[in-house]
Parts: structure tokens; C-alpha cells; sequence
């Protein structure tokens, strides 16, 4: 069944689940390059959709192992909004430490920084 999250859809790779805004997750190339980052291989990998299911990613059988040439290539020009905000969690939690009461707000930019990372998908992949 496809499960949606506030206008995500669960998307599977591998076995694990990723919540991925609707506007990437409808079209099969920006899926593509949202997960092309983790692993280059996934440029070409195939795209599985049943209706009322999530939907799988599947990488298609290659050679072993990218380049990391292949890897900086395919990689945005720009700080991964993700990994940013793993470093701001971490100083946060060193100078003040993480618990409820300010969890409210990191939970907020988290959601952010995944806003802004989807954003950036869309203006990359629009780019000739």
C-alpha cells in the first residue's frame, strides 16, 4: 500500500524505508537523483511502481564499486543540507545537550533541511 507522510511517499531501497516528498517521488528520474548521492550506480537503476505499494528502488546489476571520480561527479556543488544539520545537532548537543525541550525546534529545521534538500533536487534536475 503507498503510505503517505504529509505529502511523502514511502519509497524502499535495499529494505530500508525513505519518506520522500511527493513532488520528487511521482517522477522516476528525480528519484533517481535523489538517491544517486548515496550510491552512483543508482543514475541507472529501475524504478518499481504497483499500485496501493510503496515504491522500490532497484539497482541494476554492474560492476563492483564506483570511482571516487564517479562519486564527486555525480555529487551536488554544495554543502548536503543533511550532513549540515548532523553537524549542528552534534555542537547543540555538545554546548547544551538534546532533550525534550528543545527537540520541538530541531525537529523543525530538520524538516528544513529536507525541504530544502528536495528543493534543490527539483532545481538540479531541471538544469540542461
Amino acid at each position: 500500500m503507498t503510505a503517505t507522510n504529509s505529502n511523502k511517499l514511502l519509497v524502499i531501497y535495499e529494505g530500508q524505508q525513505h519518506w520522500i516528498p511527493e513532488a520528487i517521488a511521482v517522477d522516476d528520474q528525480l528519484l533517481r537523483d535523489a538517491f544517486t548521492p548515496l550510491c552512483a550506480e543508482l543514475a541507472n537503476a529501475d524504478i518499481e511502481r504497483k499500485p496501493g505499494e510503496p515504491i522500490h528502488i532497484i539497482k541494476k546489476p554492474g560492476k563492483k564499486g564506483a570511482s571516487s571520480l564517479d562519486c564527486l561527479i555525480v555529487a551536488p556543488e554544495e554543502i548536503n543540507p543533511a550532513v549540515q544539520m548532523c553537524y549542528q545537532m552534534r555542537q547543540h548537543q555538545v554546548i547544551t545537550g538534546i532533550d525534550w525541550q528543545n527537540a520541538g525546534q530541531l525537529s523543525v529545521q530538520i524538516e528544513e533541511a529536507i525541504s530544502h534538500l528536495g528543493r534543490n533536487f527539483l532545481s538540479h534536475s531541471t538544469k540542461p
